[in-house]
């Protein structure tokens, strides 16, 4: 899907710099799931905003198959819903005046369906739960058709049991549909729950790539499992104390 060489992005913060990013490389293969995990403020979301398109790295290259950018679907922290319109509306704002209202209508009513709100189409959002809402956000996400499916913590304002639930429902749209997904997320239980492959990121630096070999649906008490967890974990605490070059694991 992509190849990221060297990437980098700086800030000019009371006239000094301040690096959000060095020397990142990455690549994705087409219809993977990576997730990419770290503590707040590692530039996580900085790489996300570059992937969309949203900010220019100021060094490195981003290159992607086929030479432009792919069809994108953002999904952010927040739900970000217009309190003003319908669920379905909301679902298919960003293809307004873009196709014709009946292919909108028809994707708005096949992701509503994918993310269990076939029922909701006419409620506001007032009459959703966070839960709710946040599938609006995605099924707005999916109506695009995204090749790259890009999620910037979607899940940490939910409760434990509406986010285990998410979570479940996620890896199963990525199934049916096969978008290309990064998955941000400062919870490492969580990456190694629906990531293929965890991005592991402190200070702004790739310090660790993992497969997660593992089949679907997940249990976050398979021994397996646990141990990547800790691997991880210990992987991001080690790195924030003293700075090691990054790591492949198979």
């Amino acid at each position: 899907m992509f190849e990221a060489r060297n990437l980098g992005m700086s800030y000019s913060v009371a006239g000094r710099s301040v690096a959000a990013l060095e020397d990142v490389d990455l690549d994705l293969p087409r219809g993977s799931f990576t997730a990419i995990v770290g503590r707040s403020g590692c530039g996580k979301t900085t790489l996300l905003r570059i992937l969309a398109g949203l900010a220019e790295p100021t060094s490195g290259t981003l290159s992607f198959a086929g030479g432009g950018r792919p069809r994108i679907g953002y999904v952010f922290q927040e739900p970000r819903l217009m309190p003003w319109l319908s669920v379905a509306r909301n679902a298919g704002f960003g293809l307004c005046g873009r196709i014709p209202q009946e292919v909108i209508d028809q994707r708005v009513g096949e992701a509503l369906a994918l993310v269990g709100l076939s029922g909701f189409a006419e409620a506001t959002p007032e009459q959703l739960s966070g839960g709710m809402a946040q599938r609006v956000a995605i099924a707005r996400a999916l109506v695009l058709e995204p090749d790259l499916l890009l999620m910037d913590e979607p899940f940490g304002a939910l409760d434990a049991f509406t986010r285990r639930t998410m979570q479940q429902e996620l890896v199963e749209i990525w199934r049916k549909r096969r978008p290309t997904v990064v998955f941000v997320t400062h919870d490492v239980e969580e990456a190694v729950l629906l990531g293929e492959a965890i991005a592991e990121l402190s200070a702004g630096r790739l310090v660790g790539l993992r497969r997660v070999d593992l089949p679907y649906p997940r249990d976050p008490t398979d021994p397996a499992l646990l141990a990547h967890r800790r691997a991880v974990l210990e992987r991001l605490l080690e790195t924030s104390r003293h700075p090691l070059q990054k790591e492949i694991v198979s």
